[in-house]
């Protein structure tokens, strides 16, 4: 019997060593999971963010582009200087359902006097003669400007604005305006599977009286999503945003939460968008044999490339916001008004560098590619 003792604690040796080897290995390969995750969070959250800017530029890009048209409409000029509301409002009803009927796109349309009053809207002439001026505070930018701008703006609702002044016979009469509310966007991820939360800062709530019935989060915020479950309600209800929004991730109710601030046309923070993916769906990036974790929004190499380089450009290149805004001008501007077009743009250009000229010209390049894949 004593011969068998050296081997049976041979074998409790073996068994202990093999024991803090399999433990060793299973905190190299937790730790190793912990890191793939943290990689995985990051670069969904770059990833996200870029998509978002996208489409956002998209929405705006869309909007703007029907503001243009519109304000081309020598009818609709008329009807303002007349003061009359009964035939702005046809005119502008009949254009949009013309758009609806060919495009299957519902557009939402709205005039607004020089002293910004409601004039006309597509979709409900009720608010006809309702002054905005304490609503949209964003207007008194053309109190200084008078050259189109799209931008993410507060008023009795939160939505995305592209506003572009009617001229009638050499005088700005008033403002023709695409108003929407981040449908595309959210269609758009919602087809990736991603839950997108729109978030309004709580400080216009009397601003934003169309959504004073809106579901509250905490004391922060006012959920802006058209359609919403209680569920989802109770998720960002349970959200701390005071560590949220420097960490940008967080693991809440079983849910990825990555945050991206939003921003306003004069780059003030005015709110939040909050994407939601499942734990299943983070740990089925983070095995991914694939480079990196593009596929998630089906942008190529190149794709991404132009929107990091667009977004670079639109922080920092232009001297100003009226600068930017001249290109949008430059390819709807009337004949009539050509040279005088040309002789404002080689004055704002001027004075910019050639490097920075060149930069423009890239922007511009991708603007168009951007913009043209709209349907």
């Amino acid at each position: 019997m004593d011969k068998w003792i050296p081997f049976l604690g041979n074998k409790k040796v073996i068994a202990t060593v093999f024991l803090v080897i399999m433990g060793i290995l299973g905190g190299i390969f937790f730790r190793l999971e912990r890191e793939v995750t943290a990689q995985t969070l990051q670069s969904l959250n770059d990833q996200l963010s870029i998509a978002l800017t996208n489409q956002l530029d998209k929405e705006q890009a869309t909007a703007l582009r029907y503001a243009l048209i519109l304000s081309q409409n020598g009818a609709l000029g008329d009807a303002l200087e007349q003061d009359d509301e009964e035939k702005g409002f046809k005119i502008l009803s009949d254009v949009m359902k013309s758009i609806q009927l060919y495009t299957d796109t519902l557009i939402r349309s709205q005039i607004i006097t020089a002293e910004y009053v409601i004039f006309a809207r597509s979709w409900d002439n009720s608010y006809a003669g309702m002054p905005l001026d304490f609503h949209r505070p964003d207007l008194l930018y053309f109190q200084h400007h008078n050259k189109p701008r799209a931008a993410i703006e507060v008023g009795r609702k939160l939505g995305i604005k592209a506003t572009v002044p009617i001229h009638y016979k050499d005088k700005t009469v008033g403002f023709v305006e695409v108003v929407s509310f981040f449908e595309s966007t959210q269609e758009y991820f919602d087809r990736l599977g991603i839950d997108l939360y729109i978030l309004m800062d709580e400080r216009f709530y009397k601003t934003a009286v169309f959504m004073q019935e809106n579901p509250s989060i905490g004391k922060s915020y006012i959920l802006a999503n058209a359609h919403y479950t209680q569920s989802d309600v109770d998720l960002l209800r349970g959200i701390d945003f005071k560590t949220f929004k420097p960490s940008r991730v967080i693991f809440q109710g079983g849910k990825y939460l990555f945050y991206e601030p939003m921003k306003n046309g004069e780059g003030e923070t005015i709110g939040a968008f909050v994407f939601s993916l499942s734990a299943k769906q983070v740990k089925t990036y983070a095995h991914s044999d694939n480079e990196d974790i593009s596929f998630l929004i089906h942008f190529s190499r190149d794709e991404l490339y132009d929107v990091m380089m667009k977004k670079e450009l639109d922080n920092g290149l232009f001297h100003s916001a009226y600068d930017k805004e001249l290109l949008y001008l430059k390819d709807v501007v009337a004949p009539k008004d050509r040279e005088l077009f040309d002789q404002e743009a080689r004055e704002r250009f001027n004075t910019y560098s050639k490097e920075e000229l060149m930069g423009i010209l890239l922007h511009h390049k991708v603007v168009k590619e951007i913009t043209g894949e709209i349907r």
